[in-house]
């Protein structure tokens, strides 16, 4: 069958928003996604295409520009996320097809490399277009004992407004921070670049950066408490900070909170001396200037599409 294809764009950005929600199975805004695909910040923005059977549109590949950092030197590199193709357009090739049409935008817009957080569908349709496996992160959950508030009223959207209003009244008696430096790049790590611009583009979802007893945390509130990156510069400093947040998920109802960090990465140090470490998600690349060492290639928490 004949199929059209049009690079993702302000233009037709609704025809993406019918078919993430319609696959997806989920109820997401339209103002979400313009939020999460408007990457200017980077100087790079709608690196995806769309398929089309006709007028409808039955599939999608591509990912959002983010800015990495590695011994001073500032690149360009992609995201890949939100793959999806409408179930009856499944075995067609039309992932492969996409996806080869994003990474030729990709190297004409100068980015060095693509990656994602793989899961096991990711993991199988990736092999096929050439990338390559990096390494696995580890996650870790601090649980907390108290009513399951939050659970129940992450499921009951109407009343998510006034749940975070009463989070964001907490945290006020914390310092509140614009930005902080990822703590993988101060290791020597090819890593995600923060920035004040980084962190305002990811507003799209509730998170807060503040500091807690000298340690830099950046949370976001669910059902659960996620930490996206943290700062600290002893495992005694962090577990008092911990100490801090697991009172603060008491008096909201908060049950765990979570980690997913980079193996062998000092907050893995750190975290490992406290709690068990688990299996998280694989890192998988595909790498368009073999002038980078990939081996150094290490992400957080927060640099996934979601957070």
């Amino acid at each position: 069958m004949s199929y059209t294809y049009q690079r993702l764009s302000e233009d037709n950005l609704a025809d993406f928003h019918s078919l993430y929600n319609e696959v997806f199975k989920k109820k997401a805004t339209l103002q979400y996604l313009q939020k999460k695909y408007n990457t200017e910040y980077t100087g790079l923005k709608y690196v995806g295409y769309l398929a089309y059977d006709e007028e409808t549109p039955i599939a999608f590949y591509g990912g959002l520009p983010q800015l990495f950092s590695i011994n001073g030197r500032v690149i360009k590199a992609v995201h890949a996320c939100d793959s999806i193709t409408l179930p009856r357009y499944h075995r067609k090739g039309l992932h492969t097809n996409l996806a080869l049409r994003s990474y030729e935008l990709m190297k004409k817009s100068d980015v060095k490399f693509v990656y994602a957080m793989h899961s096991y569908n990711t993991l199988r349709a990736t092999k096929k277009l050439g990338w390559k496996l990096g390494e696995s992160m580890v996650r870790y959950h601090y649980k907390v004992s108290t009513l399951p508030v939050s659970r129940v009223i992450y499921h009951i959207k109407k009343l998510n407004r006034y749940y975070l209003s009463l989070i964001s009244r907490q945290l006020k008696k914390y310092k509140r921070l614009d930005e902080m430096k990822n703590p993988l790049i101060n290791e020597g790590f090819l890593a995600q670049h923060y920035s004040k611009d980084y962190f305002e583009y990811k507003n799209f979802s509730f998170n807060e950066l503040v500091e807690i007893d000298g340690v830099e945390l950046w949370l976001k509130f669910r059902s659960k408490i996620h930490i996206g990156a943290f700062q600290s510069d002893s495992v005694d400093s962090l577990k008092k900070a911990l100490s801090e947040l697991s009172s603060l998920a008491k008096r909201v109802g908060i049950q765990e909170i979570q980690f997913h960090v980079s193996k062998n990465s000092i907050q893995d140090k750190q975290l490992g001396q406290i709690f068990e470490a688990n299996e998280s998600w694989s890192l998988g690349f595909l790498d368009f200037d073999q002038t980078i060492d990939y081996q150094k290639l290490k992400l957080n928490y927060g640099d996934h599409d979601t957070f």
